[in-house]
This record gives structure tokens, C-alpha cells and sequence, in this order.
């Protein structure tokens, strides 16, 4: 009588160690949007767009802003397919919660400032506006026309962030991470300018990425100059979402109240 309890025990356990396993296992899966997954799909069946998504997956581990993860980020969104997967929700993606926290995410604010300057350079309304303030204020920086920004320089900016895809460069940021060429646009070429857009006279220190509420960038693909120059390229946290532990461990303690449920049955 006793083995056959013990019998019938032993084979309770190993159900319920199977069903454990499943349990942790499907609960540890982050969710995956629909659009996301779609995006995923049609980068995964372009030879070049694939490649970059690979190495923007071994770059962004760290979750600290790395130079590897930055100029990843930057060259995927020079792919069209890798554009419209960053442009989710991201809930696929690989490293997106570094992405969001360093202002790689299109969809997110603030931006990382070359996240900026791509989006806009690659939409033809930004981009115009851009170039007529990057050629008649940048080149002029020895005569002090940018340093001070003139009221020509302040007109040219003030024309690209009434775009939609210039706005980000109000508020755009930079890591502490070899970021010297998004600190000399952030420093050198903006602030000045921005700062007296906004009325602002004493200097204030570079923001840093802080997370956001999503902006929905407007699908603007008819609009886009085609790019797909290769960036140059130069552990980790998990990517499961922080509800998901806490679950885990509720199931965990339902699961060994069954447990000696059946021991004492």
C-alpha cells in the first residue's frame, strides 16, 4: 500500500516538474508584436539587412551605450527593411532595451543626435531644410556666425525642427561612450542656436538618455532618399520583460502548494 502511494507520487512529481519547466520556459518568452514580427520576417529575407540586424544582436548586450551597439543602431536604420523594424514597437528586436535607453529607437524620445541627423537627412523636407543650415552656418563656424548663432543660422534651424523629423534635434542626446562626433553636433553645431530658440542664456549640461513616452514616427517611405552606406563598425542583461520574474515566482509557490497537496494525499 505504501509503495504503491510512493509509486503514485513519484509519478505526480515528474508531471509537475515537466509542467514547471514549460511554465518557466513559455513565461521567460517576451511578447512579440504582430508588426514586429512581420518587420523581422522581410529584414530576415534581405541578404544586407539581415547582416546588419546580426551584428546590431551580438553589439547591444551591455545595456551601457557602447560604440559598437551606437554605430550598429545607425547603420541597420540606413536599410530600408532594417528602418521599418526599428520602427515598431521593437518588442522584437534584438537588444531593445539598450536601443530605447541609449536613443537608438526611432519611436522613442529623446533621440541619440546622429539617430537625429540620420532621420533627417534621409527624409527630402528635413533634409533640405538641413543642408541649407549645415552649409550657410557650419562652414562659417570660424567667423563666429554658428558659435553665437546669427539670425540667420537661428531662422535656418528654427525652418528644420518645424519638420516632422526634424523636431528630435530639440532635445536629442548623447552617451559617455566615445560619442565625440554626436557631442561636436550636440555642442558645436546646435546648442548655441537651440538655446537661443528657446530664449535660454546660461549653459546647461548635454542630457542624457532617459527613458520616454513613445512618439509614433509618420511613415514618410515615399519621401525617403535611399540610403544604405554601410556604417563602419568598430555581459549582457536579459531582454524579459521585469513583470515576467515576479509571475514566475507566484507560479512557483501555487505549484509546491500542489506539491504537498499530493505528498499528504
Amino acid at each position: 500500500m505504501l509503495l504503491n502511494k510512493l509509486s503514485k507520487t513519484l509519478i505526480n512529481l515528474n508531471y509537475l516538474f515537466i509542467l514547471f519547466i514549460k511554465l518557466i520556459n513559455g513565461q521567460q518568452q517576451p511578447f512579440q508584436s504582430t508588426e514586429c514580427k512581420k518587420a523581422a520576417i522581410n529584414c530576415e529575407n534581405s541578404t544586407d539587412c539581415v547582416h546588419r540586424l546580426a551584428v546590431l544582436q551580438s553589439a547591444c548586450v551591455t545595456n551601457t551605450c557602447q560604440p559598437q551597439c551606437r554605430e550598429a543602431a545607425l547603420n541597420l536604420y540606413q536599410n530600408r527593411e532594417g528602418r521599418n523594424l526599428l520602427r515598431t514597437d521593437a518588442s522584437c528586436v534584438p537588444g531593445r532595451y539598450e536601443l530605447e535607453k541609449c536613443g537608438f529607437l526611432p519611436n522613442k524620445l529623446p533621440k541619440h543626435c546622429l539617430l537625429a541627423k540620420l532621420i533627417c537627412e534621409i527624409d527630402l523636407q528635413c533634409n533640405s531644410k538641413w543642408e541649407i543650415f549645415i552649409s550657410e552656418c557650419e562652414v562659417n563656424n570660424n567667423n563666429n556666425d554658428l558659435q553665437y548663432c546669427s539670425d540667420k543660422c537661428s531662422k535656418y534651424l528654427n525652418s528644420t525642427l518645424s519638420t516632422q523629423q526634424g523636431i528630435s534635434f530639440n532635445n536629442c542626446t548623447c552617451t559617455d561612450k566615445e560619442d565625440g562626433r554626436c557631442t561636436q553636433l550636440r555642442e558645436g553645431t546646435l546648442q548655441s542656436c537651440l538655446k537661443k530658440i528657446s530664449g535660454e542664456e546660461e549653459e546647461g549640461p548635454l542630457p542624457r538618455p532617459t527613458s520616454s513616452q513613445p512618439q509614433e514616427e509618420e511613415e514618410t517611405s515615399e519621401n525617403e532618399i535611399e540610403t544604405n552606406n554601410i556604417i563602419s563598425t568598430s555581459n549582457s542583461q536579459s531582454d524579459v520583460p521585469g513583470g515576467s520574474i515576479s509571475t514566475i515566482k507566484y507560479n512557483n509557490g501555487l505549484i509546491l502548494m500542489i506539491l504537498i497537496a499530493l505528498l499528504f494525499n
